[in-house]
């Protein structure tokens, strides 16, 4: 049950990464094909 358990937690884990890169990739295409600026600060603008 244990191994399962493990299994499991790694599984959610790797879908959690697999979403934040996706994310992440999606949001730098934009802004690439937008000619905006990369910069990975997310504070909002003053």
């Amino acid at each position: 049950m244990k191994s399962l358990l493990e299994n499991t937690l790694l599984v959610w884990i790797g879908a959690f990464i697999m979403t934040l890169l996706l994310f992440y990739g999606i949001d730098h295409f934009i802004m690439v094909a937008q000619g905006l600026p990369l910069n990975f600060d997310m504070t909002p603008a003053q």
